[in-house]
């Protein structure tokens, strides 16, 4: 498969992140509104400022690959990003727990919400190294 083709994939992913950051704004919206405390709208943010950090990884990504081996500085970036992602959303709900409440990611769709964050990220990670591996410049001797 074509970097080109694994970049246009690759975009597919910016667009899924892009809509879980706007169907997780409904959650800000209620949120601001009074509809919903910030216990309850807290695992929502977590996964939309996940997601709004995924799409700009996959982004750069998407760029790396088209560049072919001159975006391999890029993807390299986005692993970093990537990376630092995943150890985030760890961090990102002991800080929530601390500092809304423990309620605020103990029911099942809140647990929900953080496991397909880690699970998204883990995902997006693999991207991120596929598009480093496919741009690496290979050293002929």
């Amino acid at each position: 498969m074509s970097n080109r083709v694994l970049g246009a994939l690759t975009l597919v992913l910016v667009l899924v992140d892009a809509g879980l950051v706007a169907i997780n704004s409904i959650m800000w919206t209620a949120y601001r509104d009074g509809d919903v405390t910030a216990a309850e709208v807290a695992p929502f943010l977590l996964f939309a400022g996940s997601a709004a950090i995924g799409a700009v990884v996959m982004l750069l990504a998407a760029v790396a690959l088209f560049q072919d081996r001159r975006g391999h500085r890029l993807a390299e970036l986005a692993v970093v990003l990537a990376g630092a992602r995943v150890v985030a959303i760890p961090v990102a709900v002991v800080a929530v727990i601390a500092t809304v409440a423990t309620p605020s990611v103990s029911g099942p769709s809140d647990i929900f919400l953080i496991v397909l964050s880690v699970f998204e990220a883990v995902v997006e990670l693999m991207v991120a190294r596929v598009a480093a591996t496919r741009t690496r410049r290979t050293v002929t001797g």
